[in-house]
C-alpha cells in the first residue's frame, strides 16, 4: 500500500495519458496502480490488459480492481518474455521486486510474448504499453516486434540497467526517447517515454 500512496511523487506518472477508447497493456501490473488509472481513463470504450505473474501480487491486483469497480480490464497470469512457455521466477520478500530469472532456487511461471498475447485477444489496436518488469525489458520487447511494427504504441518503461539495449532495440522500430528520468545515475534505474 505504501507504493500506491508514494507512486505519484516517485515516478513520472504524468507521462502516462491514455485517452477514452485506448487499449492499454500493463506489463508487470503489480497491485494495479497504473491498471486502475488506465481503466478509468480509457473508459467503457477502451480496454486494459494487465499482465502479472506473481500470485500474491495478482490476488491483490484482482481485489483492487474489484474494490474500484473496474470492469474493462483483463488480468493475465503470465510473464512477458521473448518466447512463450515457462521461465524461471525469483520471488522476493518485497513483492514489487519479484522477477523472472534463471537461478538454481527459482520456481517457474508461464510466459508469453506480447505478440502472441495481443493476437490471442484479437485486438485491432494497442495504444499504450507500460512496462515495469525488473530487468526483463529487452526480452519482453523482443517478444513484441509485431505489435511495435503494426501499432506503434506509446511506451512507458521502467528501466533497470537496460537503457542502452532498450534504446538500441527501439531505434530499429523508429522510436525515439521523448522523456527520461533517472533516480540512480548515470542511468541505472529510471523511466523512459518512447514514441
Amino acid at each position: 500500500m505504501e507504493c500506491m500512496f508514494r507512486l505519484p511523487s516517485y515516478e513520472p506518472v504524468g507521462w502516462v495519458s491514455p485517452k477514452p477508447g485506448d487499449v492499454f497493456l500493463d506489463v508487470g501490473a503489480y497491485i494495479g496502480w497504473y491498471t486502475i488509472q488506465a481503466a478509468r481513463a480509457v473508459g467503457s470504450s477502451g480496454r486494459v490488459i494487465a499482465m502479472e505473474p506473481d500470485l500474491s501480487n495478482r490476488l491483490q491486483l484482482e481485489t483492487n480492481l474489484s474494490l474500484n469497480n473496474i470492469s474493462n480490464c483483463t488480468v493475465v497470469p503470465v510473464a512477458a518474455w521473448s518466447k512463450s512457455g515457462e521461465i524461471g521466477w525469483q520471488s522476493n520478500d518485497v513483492p514489487v521486486w519479484s522477477k523472472v530469472g534463471q537461478t538454481r532456487n527459482a520456481s517457474t511461471v508461464g510466459s508469453t510474448t506480447i505478440d502472441s498475447l495481443i493476437e490471442g485477444f484479437g485486438l485491432s489496436d494497442v495504444n499504450w504499453i507500460k512496462m515495469d518488469i525488473e530487468c526483463a525489458e529487452t526480452e519482453a520487447l523482443q517478444g513484441a516486434e509485431q505489435v511495435l511494427k503494426r501499432f506503434h504504441p506509446t511506451l512507458f518503461i521502467e528501466i533497470h540497467e537496460t537503457l542502452e539495449p532498450v534504446t538500441l532495440f527501439l531505434k530499429g522500430f523508429g522510436y525515439t526517447i521523448e522523456k527520461s528520468e533517472f533516480d540512480q545515475l548515470p542511468n541505472h534505474h529510471g523511466w523512459i517515454l518512447a514514441r
